[in-house]
């Protein structure tokens, strides 16, 4: 099943009050469609009316103040032109994830990242922050590429 496919039948489920995990189980019962759970959080990104039910909003943890960078564990990116940027990359990448971290933009905005097996990037928005803007989006790409050369392959 292609994900236009899935998005009116991920669309009207939601309306339903679904959770992801139940809509997850009615695609592999129902339709046949092996989707996992991750790609189905991703075809949600692709859907920007789609509206999830309030109990399955994300929970971010509260991140205390950030403490002084330690090789592989947080990188702060601080881009020239004054920009508010900051990338910070877990020393334990998420599940499913090869890396993981928390981006802060120059917007305001607040967002986990995460690059899965198949080297995507992902994005989720922390609950109660503004998306991303475009140009952050550009800023955040080409910092988030800059940091990962600069360290050599040493944080993958």
């Amino acid at each position: 099943m292609t994900n236009e496919e899935r998005k009116p039948i991920v669309r009207e489920l939601l309306k339903k009050g679904l959770s992801l995990s139940d809509i997850q189980s009615f695609l592999q019962k129902e339709k046949g469609d092996s989707i996992t759970y991750m790609e189905l959080r991703l075809l949600l990104s692709e859907m920007p009316d789609a509206k999830l039910p309030e109990k399955e909003q994300p929970k971010t943890p509260v991140l205390p103040p950030a403490p002084p960078a330690k090789p592989g564990k947080e990188v702060a990116a601080a881009p020239a032109g004054g920009s508010k940027l900051s990338i910070s990359v877990d020393q334990m990448p998420a599940p499913g994830s090869m890396l993981s971290g928390y981006a802060r933009f120059s917007s305001g905005a607040k967002a986990h990242w995460f690059l899965d097996e198949m080297g995507r990037l992902g994005l989720e928005p922390e609950l109660g922050s503004s998306k991303p803007t475009q140009a952050d989006m550009q800023e955040f790409s080409k910092e988030l590429r800059k940091m990962l050369e600069s360290a050599g392959g040493g944080m993958m």
